[in-house]
């Protein structure tokens, strides 16, 4: 769980990582009152890094860790050719070598070469591995044991944003705990490049507000508005898989009658270690008033199905089962059906006839319909 820090008036950062610090602050605050154009992970972190780099920032290309290339003086500050293996914005050219980056935007898909990142970083900083935006067999463009390794690292924070505005929040989190509150460790963004809708470049959406872009840096935070009628389930979606939840919850709602809530889970593990240390906080406090996790805060208010999904194995979606009340259901990349908004349809309604909630035919006719069997 996020702990206050042990100073009332935490130092900021010194030197040119203190510039880099102010530098990022002053990007990511929202214009107020004007709305955004939509914008996916990548191209929101780009067009940072490259607003940066106008304002003075030097982004420096390492083709492979440890060896620096010339810096990019053209686009945005993640138009990398595919052979680049990492890449490190440092801010100013006097930078000393002694002050490690904020922020790494990087490409490794193996747990070899992130790892190898790791050590150049001092396991300390930001970093946004678009590996998802290249073609690979791997689920989101990584090895299956790369998700699975951070979420076992506990000086790791790792996120999957759905959105740009999500990875603003995240970023800011980020920078306050590692650089305000002194914290240790690093922040680990999956970025993807695909819009929620790709034609929606002359729509606009408002900035998450600060209750929503607060909630995102604890892991989740509602999507769906408030509806009179009652919830049937809980769909649960990080990264790109939040597009396919929402249009499994378009489906539900206009072919069945049934109403879902949809929430953004941008980091499964975060949810997962503050519901355990508010597990581990209420035992050995057991006359103080318990703490209660934000996962709880957020699902505790019913008992119906709760669906995580991921782009990743299911299990890191599984982290949360043991914390939600009523039937839960995790679904990954590795399970043996698709992840498409028809089969999480199906998979809502089977979970609602196993609860008595409704009659198993509707399930098979869902099948039928989808064109499933």
């Amino acid at each position: 769980m996020h702990m206050p820090p042990s100073f009332s008036q935490p130092p900021l950062p010194g030197g040119e990582t203190g510039h880099a610090f102010q530098a990022c602050l002053a990007a990511l605050v929202p214009t107020s009152g004007l709305p955004l154009p939509p914008a996916s992970p990548r191209r929101a972190l780009g067009a940072l890094a490259g607003s940066l780099k106008q304002g003075g920032a030097l982004v420096a290309r390492m083709r492979s860790v440890g060896t620096q290339a010339p810096p990019c003086l053209d686009g945005d500050a993640w138009e990398v050719g595919a052979s680049a293996g990492a890449w490190a914005v440092r801010y100013r050219p006097a930078a000393t070598q002694a002050e490690k980056p904020l922020l790494y935007l990087c490409s490794p898909a193996s747990l070899q070469a992130l790892r190898g990142l790791l050590v150049e970083s001092g396991e300390r900083g930001i970093v946004c591995n678009d590996a998802e935006t290249h073609a690979s067999r791997w689920p989101k463009g990584v090895q299956p044991a790369l998700p699975a390794w951070l979420a076992a690292q506990h000086n790791c924070t790792p996120f999957d944003p759905a959105t740009g505005e999500e990875v603003r929040a995240i970023l800011r989190s980020a920078l306050e705990t590692l650089y305000v509150e002194q914290q240790s460790g690093y922040y680990y963004l999956a970025i993807h490049d695909e819009d929620a809708d790709e034609g929606a470049d002359e729509d606009a959406t408002a900035p998450l507000s600060a209750a929503d872009a607060a909630a995102a840096s604890l892991g989740m935070y509602r999507v769906s508005p408030p509806s009179p009628a009652p919830c049937r389930v809980r769909l649960c979606g990080a990264g790109r898989m939040l597009a396919v939840v929402a249009d499994a919850a378009r489906l539900l709602k206009e072919d069945w009658d049934i109403a879902t809530q949809v929430w953004s889970c941008p980091s499964y593990t975060r949810l997962a270690r503050d519901a355990q240390a508010a597990e581990q906080w209420n035992l050995r406090h057991p006359r103080a008033a318990p703490r209660l996790a934000h996962v709880r805060r957020c699902l505790d208010d019913s008992a119906a199905p709760v669906i995580a999904v991921t782009g990743y194995g299911q299990h890191i979606a599984g982290q949360i089962g043991g914390h939600v009340r009523g039937r839960f259901i995790a679904v990954g990349a590795d399970a043996m059906m698709e992840v498409s908004a028809p089969w999480l349809a199906v998979t809502a309604l089977k979970a609602l006839a196993d609860d008595g909630a409704l009659p198993l035919q509707f399930v098979e006719y869902a099948l039928r319909r989808y064109a499933l069997l």
